[in-house]
């Protein structure tokens, strides 16, 4: 019998993920009886779940029985209490697991002026990347078969980042020259769904469109698309660096993914018009 697909935490990139799972059997989890389930159908189940709750995990047993799952990992690490979290890994470990997918960011390559791939070493210098690094160290020490995907900016329908920074004329806080590296969400999950299906993936790998953008270049481009004033930027000692820019030649070869939306300024035209 073919495996599950359990979806913990099915926001924005999950729908996605969803969407290319849509003939296979899922389950996605939201915290309480009251959260929206639109995309409950006869393939798609939800399950009650709050991961920092151990109260809710009994309903873990509502998946079925003798069935190997695929688990995808997606809640923000700031919603995940890092007093439990292992815990609960402990419990998803009690279900007979083919995979198990951290979605995480490349905040934990830091804000240094390096190229950075799959196989960079992080530099956490910030809150926000040691938030993540933790996250991911408890997934890749408690799972066995633990596996991490690095997502950059994600953009898409209904997503498209500092739209309301531009239209509501506020400053972009960060370095002009600063750059920016971008995912398109369909990618993002086509790579989840892709790195699920190798055999022995590599237990980290990046997920971005490969070609980093300067901030300056970005938010005037979508500036000038949505008839707004030029972008005003703030930038001191205690605002963002030029940050790293992101190569997903390694992935590529390794994974055999390869993203369709490299160029953003194509992507951006259709999603403001």
């Amino acid at each position: 019998m073919s495996s599950i697909n359990l979806i913990i935490g099915c926001g924005y990139l999950g729908h996605s993920l969803l969407h290319l799972l849509h003939n296979q059997y899922c389950w996605f989890t939201h915290r309480s009886e009251n959260s929206i389930h639109d995309v409950e159908k006869e393939n798609r189940r939800r399950l009650v779940i709050d991961i920092n709750d151990e109260s809710s995990w009994k309903n873990i047993n509502e998946l079925p029985e003798k069935q190997t799952v695929i688990i995808y990992f997606m809640v923000p690490p700031g919603k995940v209490d890092r007093t439990v979290f292992p815990d609960f890994i402990k419990r998803l470990c009690q279900l007979d697991i083919k995979k198990s997918i951290m979605i995480s960011s490349t905040v934990v390559y830091g804000n240094v002026e390096r190229v950075v791939d799959a196989d960079s070493e992080v530099k956490i210098d910030s809150l926000r990347a040691e938030r993540q690094y933790l996250l991911e160290r408890d997934w890749l020490e408690n799972m066995e078969t633990g596996l991490v995907i690095r997502l950059a900016g994600l953009y898409g329908p209904d997503r498209v980042i500092g739209r309301n920074a531009i239209t509501s004329n506020h400053i972009i806080n960060g370095h002009p020259d600063g750059w920016l590296n971008l995912i398109h969400v369909d990618d993002g999950a086509r790579l989840v769904k892709q790195i699920s299906e190798i055999e022995s993936p590599e237990s980290i790998e990046l997920a971005c469109d490969g070609n980093p953008i300067r901030r300056y270049d970005y938010y005037s481009f979508l500036a000038k698309q949505l008839k707004q004033p030029e972008p005003k930027f703030h930038h001191d000692g205690n605002t963002r660096g030029l940050g790293r820019q992101c190569d997903n030649k390694i992935t590529i070869s390794r994974t055999g993914w390869q993203p369709v939306h490299t160029d953003f300024r194509k992507v951006l035209l259709n999603l403001i018009t």
